[in-house]
């Protein structure tokens, strides 16, 4: 009798203390995706070391994009080069509606170069009774120039909506835009033979511009898009043009 008793007490304590052990287990917190990995410099505001669990997911800190340029408007019949690549580098604070929310904002600072290579030139034309100057586009009819392209700089302030899936991999991610920009620099220039020219600052140029974009894709590649809704120029004489660019957008971290 004792030793049946004895027998059901030690299987009683092991089923509790098995219990207790699986309990436990259950009750142990997850490892976040991220825990055993180092994903990359700063992209949590962690340096090189793995984030911790509690950390906000932030992503597309620092991103670089690559794309076609041209005008859109009154062009005078002068034809872009498909090879006009233009280029910016963005650095934006990503702001998460919360810890683990696919919904935020970001607002940042850039650089954005424009290089639009064609097939034209400009002229510049006092009128003679305001006395004002103003630019002219119009294609190009001297010595083959095989350089030729004209160029704008800018320093920006980009903002977005962003909208992310929740997986880490095939993270789909959609962030229409705005940014504003200050054209800092403004030249053309050409290349007849090995002569080179180059002509800086433009005499009516519009310095202040700002414009939609869009930025969509998967995890650290997107699909990239901007459109100037202000002209080049501001006299009204001159080629009403304005920038726009497509192409693709690289997140680093």
């Amino acid at each position: 009798m004792y030793s049946i008793r004895w027998h059901i007490a030690l299987l009683i304590c092991f089923m509790s203390i098995a219990s207790v052990s699986s309990f436990a287990q259950e009750e142990e917190p997850k490892e976040g995706p991220f825990t055993k990995r180092k994903p990359g410099i700063m992209r949590f505001y962690t340096g090189l070391s793995a984030p911790e669990k509690e950390s906000e997911l932030k992503f597309d800190r620092f991103n670089t994009d690559f794309f076609f340029n041209s005008w859109i408007g009154d062009k005078g019949g002068v034809t872009t080069k498909p090879y006009a690549i233009g280029h910016s580098i963005n650095l934006m604070f990503d702001i998460p509606f919360s810890k683990r929310s696919r919904m935020g904002v970001a607002i940042g600072f850039g650089y954005s170069h424009f290089n639009v290579r064609h097939d034209g030139a400009f002229d510049f034309v006092e009128d003679p009774i305001t006395m004002e100057t103003y630019s002219v586009l119009s294609p190009y009819t001297g010595p083959n120039r095989w350089i030729n392209r004209t160029v704008f700089n800018f320093i920006e302030v980009p903002f977005e909506i962003r909208f992310r899936s929740r997986k880490e991999r095939g993270k789909w991610k959609f962030y229409p835009g705005f940014k504003v920009g200050y054209m800092v620099e403004n030249y053309e220039k050409w290349r007849i033979n090995e002569l080179e020219y180059k002509l800086f600052n433009f005499p009516d140029l519009n310095r202040l511009h700002y414009g939609p974009t869009l930025r969509f894709g998967r995890d650290n590649v997107m699909l990239f898009g901007y459109y100037d809704m202000t002209y080049v120029f501001m006299n009204e004489n001159s080629n009403q043009l304005q920038l726009f660019g497509a192409g693709i957008s690289i997140g680093w971290f």
